[in-house]
């Protein structure tokens, strides 16, 4: 497919240094990042999984909450010492 697009002139220049940066033409380069922005998986592709295993786990968004602010505290407790 072949595409025309406008790009204010400010762009351009950032598009131009960006490419010449990682030793491509201008072409080339939004052509990479057309391809990249189009085949990357959204969010909700990338998280479908993991709502699967939570509603499969039967845990309940506050159980969530306690496991996730428990383990916080810990990690927290682990690099900063524990205060009394």
């Amino acid at each position: 497919m072949e595409l025309t697009i406008s790009v204010p002139k400010e762009v351009e220049s950032v598009l131009a240094q960006k490419a010449a940066a990682e030793g491509k033409d201008i072409k080339s380069f939004v052509e990479g990042m057309i391809t990249t922005q189009a085949t990357r998986p959204t969010l909700d592709e990338i998280l479908a999984p993991v709502r699967v295993d939570f509603a499969a786990s039967g845990m309940t968004e506050g159980e969530l909450d306690e496991l996730v602010e428990s383990e916080r505290q810990a990690m927290w407790e682990e690099n900063n010492g524990k205060r009394s």
